[in-house]
C-alpha cells in the first residue's frame, strides 16, 4: 500500500502588484490576493503577491491564505477547514512522517535553532489569579468599530499633527504607507485624539510617567517603553473586515481571515517589549496555526484580540482570538516569529543608553 499523502503545491512568479491607485473594486482586490490558479492536478499558481512597505519579503498572511485556498480546491465542498498549520522553510526545518503497515499515521514538522548572538529581546508576562470560581472566555469590551478611525485615518492624523515629533525617515515611511490601497479595513480599538498624544500633552501630564504616556498614545507607531502597571502592552485588539462585500463562498471568507490573521500578530511581541518598528532589525513569521470553530463572514466586523506572553533568544510567540460581533469565538490563532533588534538599537543597549533612557532624558 502506498505511503503517499495528497500533496498540493502553490508556486509564484515575479508579478507586479496592483497599483494603489487601481480602480478595481475592493472586494476584487482581496479575492485576487487570496486566490490561486489551477495549473495541473494539485498544482496551483498565485495570482499576485504583495510586499508591504519596508518589508523584506511578501506578506505572510497572503501566503497562508493562498495555501488554504489551494487546499480547499482539492476537497469536496461538504468539507470545511477546521485546522491549519504552516511554517517558513529554513535549513533547520525537518518534516517527519510516521508509517505503520504501509500507511502514514502521523506527520510533523520540527524547527531547530541555535542560541542567538548579540543582544536579544526578553519579556515574560506575569499573570496572577488570586481566587477564581469560574473562568469563561469572553469577547473583550471595546469601542464599536463605527466610531473608530481606520489605519489610514490614524496615520494621517499622526503625521500631520504639528506637535508630534518623529524622524523625517519615519515620517516618509508613514506617508508611503498611507498611500497603499488596502482591501482590508483595520481599526485599532485604542485610538486617542491627536492632541492627546502631542508633545504638549505629554509634557503637561502628571498622572503617569511621560514615557508611559508615549506608549499609551502610540501603541503601533512610537511605543518606546513598557510599564509593568499596564496590561495594555501585552495585548492589543482591533476590528477588521473587507472593504466591500464578498460572495457567499465560505472558503473565500476563511481564506480572507487567514490573510488578515497575520496582521499585527507577531508585532504584539514587539509591543510587549515597549519597542517601535524602527528599533527592530528583523521581524518575520516562523510558523502560523489556526483553528476554525464557527461560521463567520469576513465582510462583517470581526474583533481580533492578540497577546504575547513571551519573547526570548531572538524569537517571540503570540496568540490571537477572533470573535464575531455577537461574541462568538470563531477562530483561534498562534504564531511564532523572529524578532531581532536593529544593530543601532543593540549598540545603544550595549553602551547602556537604550532609546528608552535617551527619551527619558530628553523629556
Amino acid at each position: 500500500m502506498s505511503t503517499s499523502l495528497p500533496s498540493v503545491t502553490v508556486f509564484s512568479e515575479l508579478q507586479s502588484e496592483p497599483s494603489s491607485s487601481s480602480s478595481a473594486p475592493y472586494a476584487k482586490l482581496i479575492e485576487n490576493a487570496v486566490d490561486v490558479e489551477e495549473i495541473d492536478v494539485n498544482l496551483y499558481k498565485s495570482r499576485q503577491l504583495w510586499t508591504p512597505t519596508g518589508a523584506r519579503g511578501v506578506f505572510g498572511g497572503q501566503v497562508v491564505a493562498q495555501a488554504l485556498r489551494a487546499a480547499t480546491k482539492t476537497v469536496n465542498p461538504e468539507f470545511s477547514i477546521h485546522f491549519l498549520i504552516g511554517c517558513s522553510i529554513y535549513s533547520s526545518i525537518r518534516f517527519v512522517r510516521a508509517v505503520q503497515r504501509g500507511r502514514a499515521i502521523f506527520i510533523a514538522s520540527f524547527s531547530f535553532s541555535i542560541k542567538a548572538e548579540g543582544i536579544t529581546l526578553q519579556h515574560q508576562r506575569l499573570l496572577i489569579v488570586i481566587f477564581v470560581f469560574d473562568i469563561k472566555l469572553q469577547m473583550p469590551k471595546v469601542p464599536e468599530p463605527e466610531i473608530l478611525p481606520n489605519d489610514e485615518e490614524r496615520v494621517k492624523s499622526f503625521i500631520t499633527h504639528p506637535d508630534v515629533d518623529i524622524t523625517p525617515q519615519y515620517r516618509e515611511y508613514l506617508k508611503i504607507k498611507v498611500q497603499e490601497r488596502s482591501p482590508m479595513d483595520y481599526r485599532n480599538t485604542f485610538v486617542p485624539k491627536p492632541e492627546e498624544y502631542s508633545n504638549k500633552a505629554i509634557k503637561s501630564t502628571t498622572q503617569v510617567s511621560k514615557i508611559e504616556i508615549l506608549c499609551l498614545r502610540f501603541p503601533f507607531f512610537i511605543c518606546l517603553s513598557r510599564s509593568p502597571r499596564h496590561n495594555l502592552f501585552f495585548t492589543q485588539t482591533l476590528w477588521f473586515k473587507t472593504n466591500g462585500a464578498l460572495s457567499d463562498d465560505a472558503t473565500l471568507h476563511q481564506c480572507v481571515v487567514a490573510y488578515a490573521s497575520d496582521n499585527s500578530l507577531i508585532g504584539t511581541a514587539v509591543r510587549a517589549n515597549g519597542l517601535g518598528r524602527y528599533q527592530i532589525g528583523m521581524m518575520a513569521s516562523l510558523d502560523h496555526s489556526m483553528w476554525f470553530h464557527a461560521p463567520f463572514r469576513a465582510d462583517e466586523w470581526l474583533l481580533y484580540e492578540m497577546e504575547s506572553p513571551r519573547t526570548n533568544d531572538g524569537r517571540g510567540i503570540a496568540f490571537g482570538r477572533i470573535y464575531r460581533r455577537d461574541g462568538t469565538l470563531v477562530v483561534s490563532v498562534a504564531q511564532e516569529g523572529i524578532l531581532r533588534l536593529s544593530l543601532k538599537e543593540q549598540k545603544r543597549r550595549a553602551a547602556g543608553t537604550s532609546s528608552e533612557t535617551k527619551m527619558k532624558a530628553k523629556l
